[in-house]
Parts: C-alpha cells; sequence; structure tokens
C-alpha cells in the first residue's frame, strides 16, 4: 500500500479514482474533482471505506429531509447534502482502492445506502412537486409510484443479474448484435437514467423552477419516470426469458 504521507490530491486523481466516460455519468466529472479532498482526510484518519458509506448514506438521509422542506433555505441545504452524498459514494470507492479494503459486507453496506437514499430522494423531489402547487398532485404521486417501483425494480434485477451470473457461470442475457442506431441511442438514454444524474440534476432544476417559474423539474420527473417504467419492463420481461431459457 502506498505511504499515506506521499498520497495526495494529484496521485488520487492520477491512480484511484474510477470513472468511465461509457457509463453515463457526467456528474462524475465535477465529483471526482471533489472526492480526492475528502478522500485524502479518511486516508489520513484511517477511516475505514465501510465507514465512508455510512456517512454517504447518512448525508443522503438528511438531504432527503432537508429538501422536504417547503422553505428554499432548506431546499438548498438539502440539494448540498444530496450532493455530499454522491460524493462521498465516490470518496469510499476511492479509499478502499487505497487501502485495497475490498469485501462483500462493503458491497452489501453500499446497495443498502442506494436501496435507502433512493427512495426517499424520490419522495423528497415528488413532495416538493406538490408544494410549488402548480401541478396536478394526484399525477406527482402516481409518477412517484412508477418512478419509486421501477428503481427499486432495476437495482434489484442487477443485483440479481450479478448473482446468476456468479452462480451459473453464463451470461443473464444472451448477447445480441446492436443496431447502429440503438448504439447512438444507449449513451442518450444513459444519461438520462442513470440515478446520480437525476438525484443531483433534479434539485438543481427545481431551484431554478423556483426563481425563473419554469417546469423543468417537473418535466425531468416525468421523463426519468416514463423512461425507468420502460427499462424495469424490458428487462423484467429478459429475466421471464433467461428463466425459460435454463429451465
Amino acid at each position: 500500500m502506498e505511504q499515506v504521507t506521499t498520497m495526495s490530491y494529484r496521485v488520487i486523481r492520477r491512480d484511484y479514482q474510477k470513472y468511465n466516460v461509457a457509463a453515463g455519468l457526467p456528474v462524475d466529472l465535477y465529483a471526482h474533482l471533489i472526492s480526492p479532498v475528502l478522500t485524502l482526510l479518511f486516508v489520513r484518519a484511517k477511516v475505514i471505506p465501510n465507514v465512508v458509506t455510512v456517512l454517504m448514506m447518512v448525508s443522503g438521509v438528511i438531504g432527503a429531509v432537508l429538501f422536504a422542506i417547503p422553505q428554499m433555505g432548506s431546499k438548498i441545504a438539502g440539494l448540498l447534502f444530496i450532493h455530499l452524498w454522491y460524493v462521498l459514494d465516490c470518496s469510499d470507492g476511492e479509499v478502499a482502492r487505497i487501502n485495497r479494503q475490498f469485501s462483500r459486507f462493503g458491497k452489501e453496506i453500499d446497495f443498502t445506502a442506494h436501496i435507502v437514499c433512493h427512495p426517499l430522494f424520490n419522495l423528497a423531489f415528488a413532495y416538493s412537486l406538490v408544494s410549488m402547487g402548480r401541478f396536478n398532485s394526484q399525477a406527482i404521486l402516481f409518477l412517484a409510484i412508477v418512478c419509486i417501483s421501477a428503481e427499486l425494480v432495476l437495482r434489484n434485477l442487477m443485483a440479481f443479474r450479478g448473482i446468476f451470473e456468479m452462480k451459473m457461470g453464463i451470461p443473464a442475457v444472451e448477447p445480441k448484435r446492436i443496431s447502429t442506431f440503438r448504439k447512438a441511442l444507449i449513451p442518450v438514454l444513459g444519461v438520462i437514467l442513470v440515478y446520480p444524474n437525476f438525484a443531483l440534476l433534479f434539485p438543481i432544476a427545481y431551484v431554478v423552477d423556483s426563481y425563473l417559474g419554469t417546469s423543468i423539474a417537473f418535466e425531468y420527473f416525468c421523463i426519468f419516470t416514463a423512461l425507468a417504467f420502460l427499462v424495469a419492463a424490458r428487462q423484467s420481461v429478459q429475466w421471464v426469458n433467461t428463466i425459460a431459457r435454463i429451465s
């Protein structure tokens, strides 16, 4: 393990960050500028990755609660905690790679943190839209239910896929040839559908709407929910086909 005394912001950026443009996470472009600062503090204080993950979950819960409060000051504070949630999500991986501390338990804690925080964010976002008084509250409630359900289905199917491939030793979904159009469309959909993008960009859109009287956040919520539902439905069908294929 590299000595802590030789560790620096530049070294963490160069050697211990894991950013994949193809993963559809443009929020990483700024989060990875901030996370090494926290990572350096954690490493020097000998904080283990699992503790960083717990801090991430706590930050997410605080962010969701604050963002749900109607006052704009609370919403801005919630926005900052939600962004800190993702920065800590980046940081726990960096700390793990620096200290070479990887475990199944760590993966379970990370999975739990997302399972807890994502629905809370969605509820806080939906309640905030209702509190604006400019949109139909029943429609927003319906969108929130669909959004939370679809996102949980997608996250659990992702976990099941990993378990299936590890246990069975075969791909969960048979690889198929992808058309040129779909290859071009996938990165665009990824930017919209990958959850951290939504969780970090929605609060900003909401604050902008509050001051400008626009409806960007509501439209973003509708688009994200519709696409998440379609992808969850498609992947559920793929799982049914997988089960039929191995039966």
